[in-house]
């Protein structure tokens, strides 16, 4: 018995880790509410679910703010300038949608393929913000870049979302079933899985000896 409660039992480590992302769900939750600040939002979450993939970790709560505070300015600017994008392609597409011509058909096509680079973009540029030191423009473009040129673990972020998608939209009860795992650590836990393959993705743009918190991408 003494065996199961001991702090390095795998278990133990495991509700440890779980705690963690629940509470980490919560304030990112929270911190998300004024909309404007998601994007800080999702930079202080990546910078603490890399630094649990990576065993770095210390204080959740702590390490959040700190890098919400740090990524605010550049985080925000991000997340305006993706939703614009995103919100003016989906009004265009729609427009589209709703012609029947030839000529419009072509047009959904290319709008579909824009908004799923923009979408391999937007995977990455928040991670990237978190973990490397680097100009907006750079951040633009290492996006980009990373996104395209590792496609394989592209491949599967969509895929993961699109699983999720089509769960929710199956059923009232799924989509009941979604949102409350959602709330209590859906997106925290989310953010765990995609940051085992950014940090995988990562490892070949750092220098090999460096502070992790100072990683500069060109």
């Amino acid at each position: 018995m003494s065996r199961l409660f001991n702090i390095d039992n795998p278990f133990m480590q495991f509700l440890s880790r779980m705690f963690d992302l629940i509470v980490l769900n919560v304030v990112f939750i929270l911190s998300c509410i004024p909309i404007i600040t998601i994007g800080a939002s999702l930079s202080a979450l990546y910078s603490v679910t890399l630094k649990m993939v990576r065993g770095t970790d210390s204080y959740v709560i702590k390490g959040y703010f700190k890098a919400f505070a740090a990524n605010f300015k550049q985080g925000t600017l991000m997340w305006l300038l993706f939703a614009a994008l995103f919100f003016f392609l989906g009004f265009d597409y729609t427009i589209a949608a709703s012609q029947n011509s030839g000529m419009f058909q072509t047009v959904r096509i290319l709008l579909l393929m824009v908004i799923l680079v923009l979408a391999a973009a937007f995977f990455y540029v928040f991670p990237i913000a978190s973990h490397f030191v680097c100009t907006t423009k750079q951040l633009i473009r290492n996006s980009f870049l990373m996104s395209i040129g590792h496609l394989p673990y592209t491949a599967v972020l969509f895929v993961y979302c699109g699983v999720v998608i089509f769960l929710a939209s199956r059923s009232t009860s799924l989509f009941g079933g979604v949102m409350g795992v959602s709330m209590i650590c859906g997106f925290s836990v989310t953010a765990y899985f995609f940051s085992i393959i950014f940090s995988k993705i990562f490892k070949k743009y750092e220098p090999e000896e460096s502070d992790e918190e100072n990683n500069i991408l060109e």
